[in-house]
């Protein structure tokens, strides 16, 4: 006879129904869930030690330096920079979106009066 043992999958947490305030070294950054619904959550809330995370960006020990502009611990830098990362950024998927309708450059790339810094 042989016995299945059926583990349940581990499954992403429910994301927020209101917007995320991101409070970093600079401006506050709105971040909607439900607009980035199509995204998997794993392009974002990357792996950590090889498992899956789904911690806030800025979380102690995550990208938790609020002051910083340099560095992988700078939620700044892991945000803004155009470098390639381990991860996908913001500003990264952002830029490719703007690449296919340069007609949102101002609301995904701009850094006063866009979605990301109302």
């Amino acid at each position: 006879m042989v016995f299945a043992l059926a583990l349940p999958a581990l499954a992403a947490p429910a994301a927020p129904d209101k917007p995320l305030e991101f409070k970093g070294s600079q401006k506050t950054v709105m971040f909607p869930h439900a607009v980035h619904a199509k995204v998997e959550c794993v392009t974002c809330h990357h792996q950590v030690d090889g498992k899956e995370s789904f911690a806030k960006c800025g979380s102690s020990g995550c990208h938790d330096d609020l002051a910083g502009k340099q560095g992988e611990k700078s939620l700044y830098y892991v945000v803004h920079t155009k470098k390639e990362l381990k991860h996908t950024n913001c500003i990264g998927c952002h830029s490719k979106v703007v690449e296919g309708k340069p007609e949102l450059k101002k609301d995904l790339t701009a850094c006063a009066k866009s979605k990301c810094h109302p």
